[in-house]
């Protein structure tokens, strides 16, 4: 009986994890786009809570995040510029 409420603890983690690591990467991606800052360091923060949980995934979510809020910040406007233009808006 013990053994079946440990399993679901486990997973209980390990959605919350793939949770955090979704929002991670989404907020990563949308870095090179909008706002580098805010949204790198949500993706960093996502992947270090992720890596407290126990998910060897949050480590590439943090270098990655870090990795596009620095591109980001650097072309920001020129990434911008082109995905307005080249979606019409």
């Amino acid at each position: 009986m013990d053994n079946m409420e440990n399993s679901g603890r486990v997973s209980v983690k390990k959605k919350s994890s793939t949770f955090l690591l979704v929002l991670g990467w989404i907020a990563a991606v949308a870095s090179l786009v909008r706002y580098p800052f805010i949204f790198g360091v949500f993706g960093v923060i996502m992947g270090i809570i992720a890596t407290k949980n126990e998910s060897r995934a949050g480590l590439p979510l943090i270098m990655a995040s870090m990795a596009l809020m620095a591109i980001g910040l650097i072309f920001n406007a020129v990434i911008f510029n082109y995905l307005t233009h080249f979606l019409g808006f």
